[in-house]
Formats: structure tokens, sequence, C-alpha cells
């Protein structure tokens, strides 16, 4: 049994959903595995100001519904200049690379960061900014940065794909998504309301996975895997 979760580093409700990812992390042993899915939302570029305009008013509303912390290197800096670069492709190949150096690495990686762009403003983008950030969960620098070039343009693009398949097969259409998989069944499993309550969501997510009952609960939602190209975008997230 598996949560699928698909995800870009530069999304800023994934970084709303980093309590609920946590939880289902500590829920998780025993129970389910858990696998990340990068999506690949930017693709170096800058962003114009109506652009940036949208992105404040959502940063303030995540703030408001989870708590989370956006710092004033971030919104006076990275979000106030027209120049800043967005480019998830660098990020994704260091959370794939802190994988490859130690399994288990990918969602402290994603985790830290985001907080180094969201709170500290730093420029995520930038290979040695995001070799700093792995230093800060424990990774050696020089082993690191070697996983890091190993993850090339190649096996960035095989990921990316796989990525994407997935989401047409499910009918998602943005970030974050988080898919279920029992067996060979995949199911998209709505987390809006989950947004500053994460351990309902691990609560969710235990009820699902119980192997003592797999009678579906009538109070609780699921979406059906839609069919491939047709799907729909419910509640907030960063659409592709």
């Amino acid at each position: 049994m598996v949560l699928h979760y698909l995800y870009d580093p530069l999304c800023g409700w994934c970084y709303a959903a980093e309590s609920m990812i946590e939880a289902a992390s500590r829920n998780a042993p025993g129970k389910y595995a858990i696998k990340l899915h990068a999506g690949g939302l930017f693709s170096r570029t800058h962003l114009p100001d109506a652009k940036r305009s949208y992105i404040r008013v959502a940063d303030a509303r995540i703030g408001e519904l989870t708590g989370q912390v956006f710092g004033e290197a971030y919104l006076n800096g990275l979000l106030s200049e027209p120049n800043t670069i967005y480019d998830s492709a660098m990020p994704i190949r260091g959370i794939l690379a802190a994988e490859a150096v130690k399994p288990g690495n990918d969602l402290p990686m994603l985790k830290a960061l985001q907080r180094a762009h969201y709170r500290s403003g730093l420029r995520i983008v930038e290979l040695p900014t995001i070799v700093q950030v792995a230093e800060t969960i424990g990774l050696d620098a020089v082993t690191f940065t070697a996983a890091f070039e190993r993850v090339g343009e190649a096996e960035l693009t095989r990921h990316l794909g796989n990525t994407h398949r997935m989401m047409q097969e499910i009918g998602a259409h943005g970030y974050p998504t988080f898919v279920v998989q029992t067996g060979k069944h995949f199911e998209v499993l709505p987390h809006d309301r989950f947004y500053g309550d994460a351990e309902g969501f691990a609560e969710r997510l235990s009820s699902i996975f119980s192997p003592r009952d797999t009678t579906p609960d009538p109070t609780q939602e699921t979406t059906q895997a839609a069919p491939r190209g047709f799907g729909r975008c419910t509640g907030d997230s960063c659409e592709l």
C-alpha cells in the first residue's frame, strides 16, 4: 500500500501541505510506503508582476490556514524582485540526489529546500545554495554534489515524465495531489479540508490503509481515478 505525493518544490500549496505529509510520514511505518513524484512547475523563468501579486495573495491565505511562515527575505526579496529566477528542475535534482545518497532523505530535503526559499529567501535554483541546504540535513557536501551531478537531464526528464503520466491517468492537474494505492487500484485523496489539520489527515490515511476493516466508510471522501485525459481540479493547488 502506497501514498503517492505529487508535488513541486516551488509550489506554495505544497509548502502549505508540509505538516500533512510529515504527519503521514510519522504514521506510515508498518502501514504504507510514501513515494514522492515531482512535477516541474517552473522552467527557468521570471514571473510577471501580476503573477507575483497573485502568489503574494495565495501565500497570505496559506499563512492564515496553516500557520506556515513566509519570511521577510522572501516577501520583500525573492518575491518582490522581478529578476528572480524560478526553476523547479534544480531543487528537484537536489531532492533526487539526497534520496540517492541516503534513502529516506527526499522528504527532509524537500522540507529544508522549501523553508530555505519561503522563510530565508534563499535562491534554491542555485547549486551552492542547494548544497548548503543538503548539509543542514546531515549530508556531506562532496558526496551530495557528486550525486547531484549524476542526476542529469535524462534522469530528470524520466522522473518528470513518470509524474506527468500518473497525473494524466488519475485526472490530476495541479500540486499537491495525494494518491492512495492499494494493490493496482489508485484513488485521489481530497486534502483541502486538512490544511491546518495534519493529524486529521494522518487519521484519514489510517482509516484507508487499516488492514482490520476494508469496508468503505460512506462518511469519508475519495475521488476515483479519472480516465486518461479527463480530470478536474478541486480545492487549492498550484495548477499546471
